[in-house]
């Protein structure tokens, strides 16, 4: 977090309006810019439009459906930007938007509700009406669509789903990236600069297809890292998992994460991990309830190579036959634990990124491998009867992200420490 008397960064921190007000902002400060992007708002706090002072106010990559009333507050605002949200047009107070004089930049691209006819709206009632012409707005226009263009070809160009995506192909495993990461990585990884001024620059395809010919023509497949170390639970441990595993009262549905492809799913909630007396919590509870013998015994394998992240933790995922989906955990604060059992072959370990040419294979059957799972990652092609526990942390302080990948916990005998392989670090990601 940095905070200067003009400059309040809050980027990529877990943030919803649940946690504000906060005490750390004043109203005696004085602040110019605040940037509020890569988090969890569904609406701007109110405590951020008591600044009127703004000149800069970025909630970019948000759940966003719209701008309050009170954004009129902001009388000083310059720049507004509210790229990737789900922002509405009914849901922008026009009127109040163009009471800002001063606004330069509203840049509202990649909300897929805002196509043309809302272009064309915001430009008559906060450019044209209140004579405002030096107002630029942002808006990104979808293509209209090719008449000799085959359905299969227009399939191809939809993004999709993490459960769609054939996680042994370059392309899913980059799609869980953001379409300014993927510029980005054009540009750090292969000197390839993209003209901001072009439409070009702004669309996914064209981005996504020159990043994927500029691997072909300079660096070929990725290097491939296995790791497989990892730290093992006991052999009584994991007979009574997963002997708990083949007896488990499943779900009906996988709608807990509908957009991973698994047979099964389901999340447990760690008591004392949500909002205590509130009606989510005590579904939670109940459905915790159901499952107490396999969620008491995965924390107690888990306690035995990592004591302490048994007690931070607060989700458990447990999935059977989770296949491929390429994707990022976007709520994560930090790594999470994974750990594998049943009888499978070929694959089944955890992929992740660690670098834009390395990807590392963790394996996970009868062990526990930490994995930051900010970074795209994947399960690998196997077959059998696949089950899994993802031990995960959604709430509390963020942990950097630094490494994709982590050294095993050490062993707590002296045989296995003598026997032990000396774990070489990853270089930190540099994405």
């Amino acid at each position: 977090e940095k905070s200067l008397d003009a400059a309040l960064v809050l980027s990529n921190k877990n943030l919803s309006e649940t946690d504000f007000p906060r005490d750390d902002m004043p109203p005696s400060l004085d602040l110019r810019s605040i940037d509020l992007s890569r988090n969890r708002f569904k609406c701007i706090p109110n405590q951020i439009l008591s600044f009127s002072g703004l000149t800069s106010l970025d909630v970019s990559r948000n759940s966003l459906q719209g701008f309050p009333s009170e954004i009129r507050h902001l009388t000083n605002l310059v720049e507004l930007v509210a790229l990737s949200n789900h922002l509405r047009m009914r849901q922008l107070p026009l009127d109040d938007l163009a009471s800002l004089k001063n606004l330069r930049l509203l840049d509202v691209r990649y909300n897929r509700k805002l196509k043309q006819a809302a272009l064309t709206s915001l430009r008559e009632a906060l450019v044209v009406r209140p004579n405002n012409p030096h107002l630029e707005i942002r808006c990104t226009i979808p293509p209209p669509p090719s008449s000799s263009s085959s359905s299969h070809h227009a399939n191809s160009d939809k993004k999709l789903s993490a459960c769609d995506r054939d996680a042994t192909l370059l392309q899913s495993q980059l799609e869980p990236l953001s379409t300014p990461q993927l510029c980005k990585r054009l540009e750090r990884s292969f000197g390839v600069f993209l003209n901001k001024e072009t439409e070009q620059a702004y669309d996914r395809n064209f981005v996504m297809k020159t990043l994927l010919q500029c691997y072909e023509e300079h660096h070929g497949p990725r290097q491939v890292r296995y790791e497989r170390g990892g730290a093992p639970v006991s052999p009584d441990k994991l007979a009574a998992l997963r002997a708990e595993l083949d007896a488990v009262p499943w779900p009906k549905t996988t709608r807990e994460r509908p957009k991973i492809r698994a047979e099964r799913y389901v999340i447990l909630q760690k008591p004392g991990s949500g909002k205590a007396g509130s009606v989510r919590t005590m579904k939670e509870t109940a459905k915790l309830a159901r499952y107490e013998r396999l969620f008491t015994l995965a924390v107690e394998a888990l306690g035995e190579v990592d004591p302490a992240f048994a007690e931070a933790f607060t989700a458990l995922a447990v999935t059977k036959n989770f296949v491929g989906s390429p994707h990022i955990d976007t709520l994560n604060v930090g790594p999470f634990y994974g750990l594998s059992l049943g009888e499978f072959t070929g694959g089944g370990a955890i992929a992740v990124e660690c670098s834009p040419f390395l990807v590392a294979e963790v394996d996970t059957r009868g062990k526990f491998g930490k994995v930051d799972g900010r970074f795209p990652h994947w399960v690998t092609p196997y077959e059998g009867t696949r089950y899994s526990l993802i031990y995960y942390v959604t709430s509390g302080i963020v942990e950097p992200q630094t490494t994709a990948i982590f050294a095993p916990p050490p062993p707590s005998s002296n045989a296995a420490k003598k026997s032990a392989v000396a774990w070489v670090p990853p270089p930190t990601y540099v994405p």
